[in-house]
């Protein structure tokens, strides 16, 4: 089963990169047997390539030049999307298909199962009386930091307090002033939830 989609924003593509894109994707649907209606896209994606090839060709172009090529560049644009929306609508389960436009497919999503452990990781006095702040440095492909904390380091991991914090450091308040707090810390957004804690710290709340 395919799970990667044509291209369809190529507002970020080379000014050097966008005309043979077009051409090709113009030379590999003309007679494409699996894109027999494709003649509405195609028609607009050569009408909109044309008179950017000319304006794009100008070497000193004047402000107008200028503005009237990006104008024509958005036109461009829009029609190899209305040509990969096709396509993608098409077929969705058939890569070489949506190859055989002269497009390019999506990168595959990356895929990160187990997260590194968080770096960096302290715990330090709160700013007010009977707390604690702890902070770790999120690691890669991570989209938050996962803090458990317990005054009863024997407990189960389900029996800890949580703080979740996508940046900064986490406040823990669930205390009081010379308790002993204990605390590990998780990346958030890897595949499985179950990442690997730090180490445990222990720190007494002033």
């Amino acid at each position: 089963m395919a799970t990667r989609r044509l291209i369809t924003n190529f507002d970020s593509l080379a000014k050097m990169d966008i005309g043979p894109l077009a051409q090709n994707c113009l030379t590999n649907l003309t007679g494409n047997a699996r894109y027999p209606d494709a003649k509405p896209q195609t028609d607009a994606l050569l009408a909109a390539l044309t008179p950017y090839q000319t304006a794009a060709s100008v070497l000193h172009p004047t402000p107008t030049q200028t503005a009237e090529l990006a104008q024509l560049r958005t036109a461009l644009n829009q029609s190899l999307s209305a040509v990969a929306q096709m396509a993608n609508a098409l077929y969705a389960q058939d890569e070489a298909a949506l190859l055989s436009t002269g497009l390019s497919l999506s990168k595959e999503r990356e895929r990160h199962t187990t997260l590194e452990v968080p770096g960096k990781f302290q715990l330090t006095d709160g700013p007010q009386p009977g707390t604690l702040c702890a902070k770790a440095k999120r690691p890669p492909h991570a989209v938050a930091l996962k803090y458990l904390y317990t005054l009863d380091a024997t407990k189960p991991d389900n029996q800890w307090l949580t703080v979740v914090v996508r940046d900064g450091d986490a406040l823990l308040t669930a205390c009081k002033t010379a308790d002993r707090v204990y605390c590990k810390v998780a990346a958030v957004g890897g595949d499985t939830d179950q990442q690997p804690y730090s180490e445990v710290l222990s720190r007494l709340v002033q």
